[in-house]
């Protein structure tokens, strides 16, 4: 069954597309910026300037859309980097080990001309919101099989 998430907390998307759509334990995240949060005609939108300031923003928003879902950072298991610079790679990178500590995702990276003149980048995410690979067995699972007698 497929699940859409628009949060209130972010503006409207600016084109025929969702936030978000949970798929089972599937959450695929759609390209996300400082964009996000501004309300208004998306040529009117005016964004927090630099790329730092625009990082922040777009994980600030990355977040209210994971938790709409349910959902928590360190469930994001692959991200995409959209950067306008190549350069801004590392400071991204920076933020993205301070506001997310623990890897465990993978990520690509792209430079590219972006849809707002004001925007520095754009993440798409991609989590997995089912059972950890290490989470514990369930008291039935770690029973031993039955096996059946001969006879």
């Amino acid at each position: 069954m497929k699940k859409i998430f628009n949060p209130k907390t972010l503006a409207p998307p600016v084109g025929h597309f969702d936030r978000a759509v949970r798929i089972g334990d599937w959450l695929f995240i759609s390209g996300t910026s400082a964009l996000t949060g501004v309300t208004g005609p998306m040529n009117e939108r005016r964004l927090v300037k630099g790329i730092e300031a625009q990082a922040h923003a777009t994980l600030d928003n990355i977040e209210k859309v994971l938790k709409d879902a349910g959902a928590r950072p360190d469930q994001v298991y692959e991200i995409r980097l959209i950067i306008r610079k190549a350069e801004y790679f590392l400071i991204v990178d920076r933020i993205l080990k301070q506001r997310w500590p623990k890897k465990g995702f993978i990520a690509h990276g792209y430079e590219g001309v972006l849809l707002h003149p004001e925007m520095e980048l754009e993440i798409e995410a991609n989590a997995y919101l089912g059972k950890s690979a290490g989470a514990k067995r369930s008291a039935a699972a770690r029973r031993p099989a039955k096996r059946k007698s001969k006879r």
